[in-house]
């Protein structure tokens, strides 16, 4: 083996290369193994031609397509003249060949219609089974099945010798490249013999004699002439294989001495996403059991979202918190999980008793004190006459959980207070205290620590409900955690719409990384759920990914500041906003510190 050989053999991709003239010049292993030209069976036949009398069993999952240009008149050698059989459908038959004394039997889908299909019949007391189930077509010969798989279309033809009654041949991949597909066959043409480990050499021999595909012929004279200066990731269809392609010129001396072919199958390209998403599964499921067994109690916290280290740190200080009876406000920007987050404290707390939601920014605000605090009947024209109990008294002897609690307004957040000190409550038009025993968890997409110096928040009741405070970190912040919420969410999303598996490619992979996600998880699992929708096959391309803006990627520098910022915004709030507290848990001096917070506009 020759350098040249060896450097092709070493790449991840398919090559060959051809000379100014077409002729094949060389070709690496991974080529050989996507066209079919190494024959893998530990079965052999000897060379020959269909003759009269054989038995031909075929099984075509798109007529026309990968089966040698099969047509109606070709299958009239069989006895099959059904003019309702048209290009495209998929087909399933067994005939024999020169129409001898056995009836031919056939059963055809249209393509619309074509999914999975099974054929039976006996030929002298030998039974035959054909089945095409969307993945691979197989044909039974007694006790040996011959199977192939396929991606988009695929051809059986397996040949029984009308004397000996023994199989003479059967296709395998790399059939095209061979001219051996049923059409092929019908129409008189021959076929190669086949042993274990064999290999149709195709180095100095023009390259229509192997490979075939009108798009790419163009495509190749092209760039022979210097009509085009290349091709590159173009999808083409070569011998019924579908191909995402490169064809770059080689040049001498300023002229064009040929080409280079460089180019993956999507089929293969199909399992290697496949292979990808089950070692990330894998890696998942690994560590969610390393997870849960340093918290075993955390059943309510394994299905958090995010695995990231800034992740893995606000689950184990929420868990903590959670066990113990303290309010808890949960800050962070909207779509980072904060009500998630809320919901999985109060499954772990050891409390017992309702849990009640109140989304703060859609109470209408002069009723916001009844639905909170309740009312006596006679408070309000029109309403219960008996009165009713608010969200607290519903809450009591359980959790509340006040979502965007930054949208209550000042007149009730006095009354707020009054409930968390005193431990009661007074309904709206009554004089009668009411005791509750409410564990408060709070959120918030608000700075409050600004909201309390612009006004709108009470000081006394920030200080309340930030004792232990739980920051939710950003998307953007955490990239690693996108490949297992992308894992999670595409799970949540086909039980939701009741969808079949689709999978995203590394091309969308790479766009949705390179994203800095202002909507955090939320936006993350509409943009999944939008190009589930607009993928019409199995896997999602990077024109599926509809995102608001470009991605922009960030310099090394600008991520290690932005992971800065963070940190030092993450142990303020762990401080209560005690910024000396922060300043010696972080090991910084005075200066550095507070010109940190002036350098990331931290107030």
């Amino acid at each position: 083996m020759n350098i040249l050989e060896s450097v092709l053999d070493s790449s991840s991709h398919a090559i060959f290369t051809l000379d100014r003239d077409g002729i094949v010049t060389h070709i690496n292993h991974q080529a050989k193994e996507s066209f079919g030209l190494y024959n893998h069976s530990q079965q052999s036949h000897a060379a020959g031609r269909l003759e009269r009398g054989d038995l031909v069993i075929l099984a075509t999952t798109v007529m026309g397509g990968d089966d040698g240009g099969l047509q109606q008149e070709d299958l009239a050698v069989l006895g099959i003249r059904d003019k309702k059989i048209q290009p495209g459908d998929m087909l399933a038959a067994v005939g024999v060949f020169g129409e001898g004394t056995m009836r031919p039997v056939y059963k055809f889908l249209r393509r619309r219609d074509a999914g999975n299909m099974t054929l039976e019949t006996e030929w002298e007391g030998l039974p035959i089974r054909i089945t095409i189930d969307g993945q691979e077509v197989s044909a039974a010969v007694g006790d040996v099945t011959y199977t192939i798989g396929y991606f988009m279309s695929i051809c059986q033809c397996v040949v029984l010798d009308g004397k000996t009654r023994q199989v003479k041949f059967w296709e395998e991949k790399g059939y095209s490249a061979r001219k051996e597909g049923a059409g092929n066959l019908l129409r008189g043409g021959s076929f190669q013999a086949k042993s274990p480990d064999g290999e149709i050499d195709v180095v100095g021999y023009y390259f229509r004699e192997f490979f075939e595909g009108d798009r790419f012929e163009q495509h190749l004279q092209d760039v022979m002439s210097g009509k085009v200066e290349r091709y590159e990731d173009e999808e083409y269809n070569i011998n019924g294989y579908a191909l995402s392609a490169s064809i770059l010129p080689v040049r001498e001396n300023g002229d064009v001495s040929g080409v280079i072919v460089k180019f993956r199958r999507f089929e293969d390209m199909r399992t290697t996403i496949l292979e990808r998403n089950s070692a990330i599964s894998a890696a998942e499921r690994k560590y969610r059991q390393t997870e849960q067994g340093e918290l075993r109690e955390d059943g309510s916290f394994a299905s958090l979202a995010g695995r990231s280290t800034a992740m893995a740190s606000v689950r184990r200080y929420a868990y903590r918190l959670s066990q113990l009876d303290c309010n808890i406000l949960i800050t962070g920007e909207s779509g980072t999980g904060k009500s998630f987050l809320a919901r999985a404290i109060a499954q772990a707390q050891p409390r017992q008793g309702p849990f009640i939601t109140v989304d703060c920014s859609t109470v209408t605000p002069t009723l916001f004190e009844s639905e909170m605090f309740g009312y006596v009947g006679g408070a309000f024209t029109g309403a219960n006459p008996k009165g009713k109990a608010g969200f607290f008294e519903e809450a009591d002897g359980g959790t509340i959980f006040l979502d965007e609690i930054g949208e209550i307004p000042l007149n009730v957040q006095a009354k707020l207070l009054g409930v968390i000190q005193n431990k009661t409550l007074t309904r709206v038009g009554s004089t009668k205290t009411v005791p509750v025993d409410v564990r408060i968890l709070a959120a918030t997409n608000r700075n409050l620590r600004q909201e309390v110096a612009a006004g709108r928040f009470r000081q006394d009741l920030y200080y309340r409900i930030s004792a232990f405070c739980v920051e939710m970190p950003p998307l953007r912040e955490c990239q690693e955690d996108i490949y297992f919420l992308i894992n999670d969410l595409m799970d949540r999303i086909r039980e939701k719409y009741r969808m079949p598996d689709k999978c995203l490619s590394g091309e969308a992979f790479s766009r949705l990384l390179s994203y800095d996600w202002p909507g955090n998880i939320r936006e993350l699992e509409n943009v999944l759920e939008s190009a589930v929708a607009l993928s019409e096959s199995d896997i999602i391309y990077a024109e599926h990914i509809r995102l608001e803006s470009e991605p922009v990627q960030m310099t090394l520098k600008e991520r290690l500041k932005a992971e800065e910022k963070r940190i030092i915004q993450q142990t303020l709030a762990r401080c209560g906003g005690n910024r000396t507290a922060a300043m010696e848990q972080l090991g910084l001096s005075k200066t550095v510190f507070y010109g940190k917070l002036k350098e990331y506009q931290i107030t």
